[in-house]
């Protein structure tokens, strides 16, 4: 068992921040929690009387609520624990170190999300669903942004373990180095909300099995593919489609299996080095081509019309370029052999969070299609394929780099057109 926090310094003020229920547990309740003796606070977790809380493996054990006192009910810090709560009628005194403490009480639910009021419908989100396909930088990060602002479900795909090489980009830490990373995120997003519900899958999404997320996107009810579609026609929670994937192959597939679940999609992902990135979204609410329709169009030069707003006609052939390279290539930032080849560390985590944030902004968006009071981000501001520039320097993005315009450029006139033999699109007509 770890050791118990050392005793605060004389001079600070000492606060206990306990669940609001606190009363309502059993004599003898074990109390764990995290203290900082530095600042004086202490933080007791809502576990019910349970040991240890749940999805917090890293809480200590503080102290024991307990009984009323039948005498003296002053404490001796040497025979006391760390922290004692004991009932005085129907309310509750707090020591710590043997020494009187203020105390107060929270609820982790009204508490957690106080600051979204007005921005976002908190009880929506606490029953929407995100899928994501790969955990490494950009699907690391989203999935904490998504806890942050509310999202209660997740499904976390990727069959990786974290590596030291990880670090400067993926939001876990040390302690993380060779763990899963779908294990690692979602520790991570317990530390943010212990109360959501995530599921873990350490595959790829080509081999995880389709009834795994259909019966995620259905919240578990064995009515599966038609439950979706039917909470989504009616206004319900909605569960995302979000691809972070290193491939095209994958992102295709999730694409695939959101279009038969009728699930809204949305794919981000960066070019080499980082320099620019790519965000794409479709939704079931209305008719749209699709990822696979989106990428036949745009290697091939087909029906697709990349409209005259922001790129030309050099521009457009480069764009095809891009679009079109081999289906197992990796997209993030450089491959592991390529490293080394590279006189600068690729893919800066400032210029990957750049990107992925433009695409969750979209991603609450889609989350929020039926909630009247959501004021729309980027939700028919942005077509559906949006290229983000970080950077038009050449040296960064070769000649590539020379489709952006300047720095920072979000185009919105990039059109796709429907594939000419698109199985997702044929299943929706």
């Amino acid at each position: 068992m770890p050791d118990r926090p050392s005793p605060p310094q004389s001079h600070v003020r000492t606060t206990v921040l306990f669940p609001a229920d606190l009363a309502g547990w059993p004599d003898g309740s074990p109390l764990y929690g995290y203290a900082h003796p530095d600042t004086g606070q202490t933080l007791v977790l809502d576990s019910c009387g349970n040991q240890p809380p749940r999805h917090q493996p890293r809480a200590v054990l503080l102290g024991w609520l307990e009984p009323q006192a039948t005498g003296n009910d002053e404490l001796a810090a040497a025979d006391a624990p760390s922290l004692v709560v004991r009932r005085d009628g129907e309310l509750l005194r707090f020591w710590l170190d043997g020494q009187p403490c203020q105390a107060q009480p929270y609820d982790l639910e009204s508490a957690l999300f106080s600051r979204h009021t007005c921005l976002l419908e908190e009880r929506r989100l606490q029953d929407a669903g995100v899928i994501i396909c790969g955990c490494g930088s950009v699907g690391g990060l989203a999935a904490l942004e998504l806890a942050r602002s509310g999202v209660g479900r997740f499904l976390l795909i990727d069959p990786d373990l974290l590596s030291l090489e990880n670090l400067c980009r993926h939001p876990c830490g040390l302690a993380d180095v060779g763990r899963r990373k779908v294990d690692a995120t979602a520790e991570r997003i317990h530390q943010i909300n212990p109360n959501a519900v995530v599921q873990v899958q350490a595959t790829t999404i080509e081999r995880l099995d389709p009834a795994v997320v259909q019966a995620f996107a259905s919240g578990a009810e064995p009515s599966g593919e038609a439950q979706c579609a039917e909470a989504a026609r009616q206004g319900g929670p909605i569960t995302l489609m979000l691809a972070c994937a290193d491939s095209r192959r994958a992102d295709r597939h999730a694409a695939r299996l959101a279009a038969a679940l009728e699930l809204p999609f949305l794919a981000i992902g960066l070019w080499e080095r980082a320099f620019a990135g790519e965000i794409f979204y479709s939704h079931p609410a209305e008719p749209m081509p699709c990822y696979g329709c989106a990428f036949e169009e745009l290697s091939q030069g087909g029906q697709g019309n990349h409209g005259t707003g922001e790129m030309g006609g050099e521009e457009r052939q480069s764009l095809q370029a891009l679009s079109g390279k081999q289906e197992s290539q990796r997209r993030f930032y450089a491959t592991e052999a390529a490293l080394e080849k590279l006189d600068f560390q690729p893919g800066l985590g400032i210029d990957i969070a750049y990107v992925t944030q433009i695409g969750l902004k979209l991603a609450l968006d889609l989350l929020n299609l039926h909630t009247p009071s959501y004021a729309p981000r980027l939700l028919g501001k942005l077509s559906q394929f949006t290229l983000v520039c970080n950077s038009n320097d050449p040296r960064l993005g070769g000649e590539r780099a020379e489709i952006f315009s300047h720095p920072l450029q979000v185009t919105t006139s990039i059109q796709v057109g429907y594939g000419q033999g698109c199985p997702p699109c044929r299943w929706r007509d």
